[in-house]
């Protein structure tokens, strides 16, 4: 099946209006003469990104009190993508959302005015999962337009925020951290019953050591676990950290195991040990005998009577 190929007109939101101009994603050339710019046209050099300083009016896009990041010298408005495809996946402009947002330059409600879009649409987009699901926001060719300029302009993003360590950083921790577990894919995953054979102990315990990991933060987990649950396990609304701490501080093999951050966590550490080619433990062979091929009973929580 071939697949569908957006472009910016075809899936903008109206809020982000429409860019006239070139579709071939060149920045208007407002200004001949001297300008570089010019020098670069005549030579024949037409499709070279340019930046030049727009002269047109400030954007009346509506101001906030949030927080935002430094504006960029170049204006980003005289880049003009009207028709461009859209040439990043959902995961992919998902994934540089969330980058921008841990590094706390700006936040949410701040990025949605930013590229035009509500935050409840945005956190729809983030809430989802997987390369083309939520192609249906708006906040997904808003995004892909607000970051396509920044690299058409030459304007990094902000680097995510450096956590503290006892033996410093290490890239490859970080990288093992980040790795892509869309590959692999456990019986029973889209209905959420794949059978689980870690205790709540033993995934606490799994936890801990993972988010003392060099560049894993609780909100990158937290996306993560959430992305596990694809059917009526799945939450609402994204999990939040009150969540995870009530389910860290109980103790018991059993007590958590209704939990949907229970069954989320383990889905991703055995995604994880999958990927990295890791044995099964000790613990783990010792639970598939006490329990056999249906795994722990998650309807029962240990605390209960």
């Amino acid at each position: 099946m071939k697949a569908r190929i957006l472009t910016v007109a075809q899936s903008r939101s109206p809020a982000l209006g429409v860019l006239p101009g070139a579709i071939n994603a060149q920045v208007r050339q407002t200004q001949t003469g001297n300008h570089p710019a010019a020098g670069q046209a005549a030579s024949g050099q037409e499709n070279a990104p340019i930046a030049v300083p727009s002269t047109k009016p400030a954007s009346k896009k509506r101001k906030s009190t949030e927080q935002h990041e430094p504006v960029p010298s170049v204006d980003l408005d005289s880049i003009d993508l009207e028709g461009a495809p859209i040439t990043e996946n959902c995961g992919q402009v998902r994934r540089k959302i969330n980058n921008l947002l841990d590094s706390g330059a700006v936040t949410k409600t701040a990025f949605a005015n930013e590229i035009g879009v509500s935050v409840k649409s945005l956190t729809g987009f983030l809430t989802t999962s997987g390369p083309d699901n939520g192609s249906g926001f708006a906040a997904y060719p808003a995004a892909w337009e607000y970051f396509k300029k920044r690299e058409i302009a030459g304007v990094k993003l902000p680097a995510a925020k450096k956590q503290k360590t006892s033996t410093g950083s290490s890239s490859k921790a970080a990288a093992s951290a980040a790795v892509d577990l869309s590959d692999v894919v456990l019986r029973g995953e889209d209905p959420d019953s794949v059978p689980v054979f870690d205790s709540c102990d033993e995934i606490r315990r799994k936890i801990n050591a993972h988010l003392k990991k060099p560049g894993v933060t609780q909100a990158q987990f937290l996306r993560d676990v959430n992305a596990q649950l694809k059917g009526p396990s799945r939450p609402g609304r994204p999990f939040q950290g009150g969540q995870l701490a009530r389910f860290r501080e109980t103790k018991g093999a059993l007590n958590g195991a209704k939990s949907p951050i229970f069954y989320g966590a383990y889905v991703f550490f055995e995604k994880m040990r999958i990927k990295e080619g890791k044995p099964k433990s000790k613990h783990r062979l010792d639970m598939e005998k006490q329990w056999g091929s249906q795994g722990i009973s998650r309807d029962h929580d240990g605390r209960e009577r």
